[in-house]
């Protein structure tokens, strides 16, 4: 039986995601897990999240809101891919 493609995902800014994945990397390469792809998204608020600052604006809190909303932003995630061990095209590491 052979094993399937892994996805493994890690929360928070690119450094953080990119430290917790550095620490698996060693790990999972000893095991024939090398990376195929990586890609990081950043994080984003929901358009929800800018309604309800919207509608607090009428008790003025709703300010307050906005600039947090501005200011702090969500985790983003990191995402790396790795074919099964041995699969051969596309398991070039990518450091």
């Amino acid at each position: 039986m052979t094993a399937a493609p892994t996805t493994r995902t890690y929360k928070g800014s690119l450094a953080t995601a990119t430290a917790a994945y550095q620490r698996d990397a060693a790990a999972m390469a000893q095991a024939g897990w090398l990376p195929s792809s990586q890609t990081y998204a950043p994080g984003s608020w929901g358009v929800g999240a800018f309604i309800l600052a919207l509608i607090l604006c009428i008790v003025l809190i709703g300010i307050l809101v906005f600039i947090y909303l501005l200011i702090v932003k969500p985790d983003g995630q990191l995402v790396v891919t790795s074919p099964m061990p041995g699969a051969g095209a596309g398991n070039d590491y990518l450091g």
